[in-house]
């Protein structure tokens, strides 16, 4: 078979053509002319395909070829210049955003070790919950201010190392609200407890007082001269008998209490 050299060289063009619309389509098909937006995953998957192309698309013409390798790999270039932007610039973002919700988590910390009152803990509580909801995409729930500047600046998405840095530190302030809650709430049950044990104590020795009392009035009321006299006696070893029967009534019902809370 003979040799056409001008079919040849049309071919090269035919080739050359090619390679140069596909490589037109990387800078045009995968990010708005401003670079507002790319579609990095569709543009790797294309220049790989094109790579391909260099290798199997003959015969092509040795300055073409440089020519297109050139072109091609001016755009990879650009697409990965723009990646390591944007990758900055999400670090940048992140950073801001965790250095946010540290703030808020070292608050949360600090008001839980702090804390002297239920009201106190419960607000450690309410600022833990608060770093939680900023740990989220976005800037909702920050203030005003914020919600308003912040996505014109970024897009307020934390990487996942920042992300989790920020998790073990809310976690160690929730750990060390969990702690010192406990500890204060059974401080409060122990200084309750302490309480009715002495209500008990001094119930008993009240009780023990009108029991004595009570033998000293059935005493006189065995010695009285006169019925009215003897009444009369009666009725205080009644009330003393109601008073008693308040008091050990009473006791049963501390008595309860301090078995509920020490249980």
């Amino acid at each position: 078979m003979s040799f056409d050299k001008e079919v040849w060289k049309e071919q090269c063009r035919e080739n050359a053509r090619s390679l140069e619309s596909e490589i037109n389509r990387l800078h045009s098909d995968y990010s708005d002319p401003l670079g507002f937006w790319r579609q990095y995953d569709e543009f790797w998957a294309h220049a790989r395909r094109i790579s391909e192309m260099f290798k199997t698309l003959k015969p092509l013409f040795q300055e073409d070829r440089e020519r297109l390798w050139a072109a091609y790999s001016t755009a990879c270039e650009e697409i990965k210049q723009a990646q390591a932007r944007e990758r900055e610039s999400r670090r940048a973002d992140s950073r801001e955003k965790r250095d946010l919700v540290m703030s808020k988590i070292r608050e949360a910390y600090f008001q839980a070790k702090e804390a002297a009152d239920s009201a106190e803990f419960a607000q450690a509580d309410a600022l833990l919950s608060e770093a939680l909801a900023w740990m989220k995409n976005g800037w909702e729930g920050f203030n005003t201010i914020t919600q308003l500047i912040s996505p014109i600046l970024s897009s307020g998405i934390m990487t996942r190392e920042d992300r989790e840095e920020c998790w073990a530190e809310w976690k160690e302030a929730q750990t060390l609200l969990r702690l010192r809650r406990d500890e204060f709430y059974a401080a409060m049950r122990a200084a309750r407890t302490g309480r009715w044990r002495d209500w008990l104590d001094q119930n008993e020795d009240l009780i023990e007082t009108l029991r004595a009392e009570i033998d000293e009035c059935e005493d006189l009321e065995r010695s009285a001269r006169t019925e009215e006299f003897a009444e009369r006696i009666r009725d205080r070893i009644e009330a003393k008998t109601q008073k008693i029967a308040g008091l050990e009534e009473r006791n049963e019902e501390l008595e309860r209490k301090i078995a509920q809370v020490e249980s």
